[in-house]
């Protein structure tokens, strides 16, 4: 087993692509008509990705009554996402990224589309909802790796980083403004229009997606088995000091965050802020606006020195700020320490990009994308379960975001301190 404490501090792998990976010559960034549809694609599917989670939320919490429940819903899309997103990762090294996505988009608009019709008939429960979640899990193990790994394909070694920042940071437009949107046709129209819009809006996603002219991937010899593919893939991103901290530090956060932000906040807006929709969209846009200046901010100067240990103190920011949002009573305080937590989240995934880019070989970055996905978000059907455990036991939220807050921040700064690739990579 590797020595985390001793290893060596890694080297960069240079921003080379095999050949057949992407265009021999590929045009500047500003005339890359592919970049520009799959960016279209991804800022249009943020934005209906905000306005069906606010409707699908507030849903669940206000028309089925059903909060202590929520969290079922959340599971049920987090368990097949993490169960198969490896091998959606080894799918993506094999296939036409475009074409998994463009199969993931397709089925998401006759879901929603399906969606709409049973809200019709009165049929649509928490056990419905639970089901499509399910459904939506297992498109998300496929489109993910997918997406994640189509832009090395489609850019330049040379605009690659900056692609990425553009791509992180406009791509919140979307969930500034989706959650808005969301939150005003919830008072002006019924859940099956606020549905058939968003299903309309992955439309014209699918459209973009089948527009784009991907290069054929070329085979790198024998093709393999898949479980053969996947342990290579596992061997590599185990024995990459980088790539091993990235998959721990996010491990750690996702088990302590993910599960009492994501069922924390429409509990503190009912119970604390007593507010309504509106106040949801509030909360989840001001989330939105710090990701986007933090964006904007790290697009401009990007971080060069030392990112992995940016990541840890920012995260560790972040757990105290989620203690203090779980005793906020006041709109403005809440909506302040939302963009503050939104700005965290980009700040860690900016340099996380640029760290697997740099760090990772071309004809695997599709496996170490669905790897570091999986080590990230693996533990969040647990840290759901565990907050919605705690929750049917009548523990106060109160409670709850500032116990997993703070053991995370205590957490991740003993790992930078025990680890020296944490501390001295750049």
């Amino acid at each position: 087993m590797t020595n985390l404490i001793s290893d060596p501090i890694p080297v960069p792998i240079p921003l080379a692509v095999p050949a057949g990976d992407q265009l021999a010559h590929p045009p500047s960034l500003l005339r890359n008509r592919n970049f520009f549809l799959v960016w279209l694609a991804s800022v249009v599917g943020n934005f209906a990705l905000a306005v069906a989670t606010i409707a699908e939320t507030w849903f669940v919490v206000k028309t089925l009554g059903a909060k202590e429940q929520l969290g079922l819903v959340m599971i049920a899309g987090s368990v097949p996402r993490i169960v198969l997103m490896l091998l959606g990762g080894v799918v993506a090294d094999r296939m036409k990224r475009s074409r998994i996505i463009l199969g993931s988009l397709g089925m998401r608009v006759l879901l929603m589309f399906a969606l709409v019709g049973l809200l019709a008939m009165g049929k649509l429960d928490i056990w419905v909802m639970t089901g499509f979640a399910f459904i939506y899990g297992s498109l998300d193990a496929f489109f993910w790796p997918a997406r994640d790994a189509l832009l090395p394909s489609l850019v330049g070694p040379q605009d690659l980083t900056r692609a990425n920042s553009i791509m992180l940071t406009t791509n919140q437009i979307g969930l500034v403004f989706g959650p808005v949107l969301g939150g005003a046709l919830l008072a002006l129209v019924s859940y099956e229009w606020v549905f058939s819009i968003t299903g309309i809006l992955l439309l014209i996603g699918v459209a973009c997606i089948a527009l784009i002219r991907e290069p054929a991937l070329v085979a790198n010899g024998e093709r393999r088995h898949v479980l053969h593919e996947l342990k290579e893939g596992i061997q590599y991103a185990l024995s990459t000091p980088v790539l091993r901290s990235l998959m721990l530090i996010y491990a750690i956060a996702n088990l302590l965050f993910m599960g009492p932000l994501g069922l924390g906040i429409p509990i503190v807006v009912t119970d604390h802020l007593k507010g309504e929709a509106s106040t949801l969209s509030f909360l989840q846009s001001a989330f939105a606006v710090g990701m986007v200046v933090g964006g904007t901010l790290l697009t401009i100067y990007p971080p060069l020195k030392k990112r992995l240990l940016m990541i840890v103190l920012v995260i560790a920011a972040e757990g105290v700020l989620l203690g203090l949002q779980g005793h906020s009573y006041l709109l403005w305080a809440s909506i302040a320490i939302q963009f503050l937590l939104g700005f965290g989240v980009v700040s860690n995934n900016v340099p996380m990009m640029s760290l697997l880019q740099q760090y990772t070989d071309r004809d695997k970055i599709g496996r170490v994308m669905s790897l570091n996905t999986v080590a990230s978000m693996g533990l969040s059907p647990i840290s759901y379960a565990m907050v919605t455990a705690l929750l049917s036991l009548h523990v106060d939220i109160g409670w709850i975001m500032p116990v997993f807050g703070l053991t995370m921040t205590v957490l991740v700064l003993a790992m930078a301190a025990k680890v020296p690739t944490i501390r001295q990579v750049d």
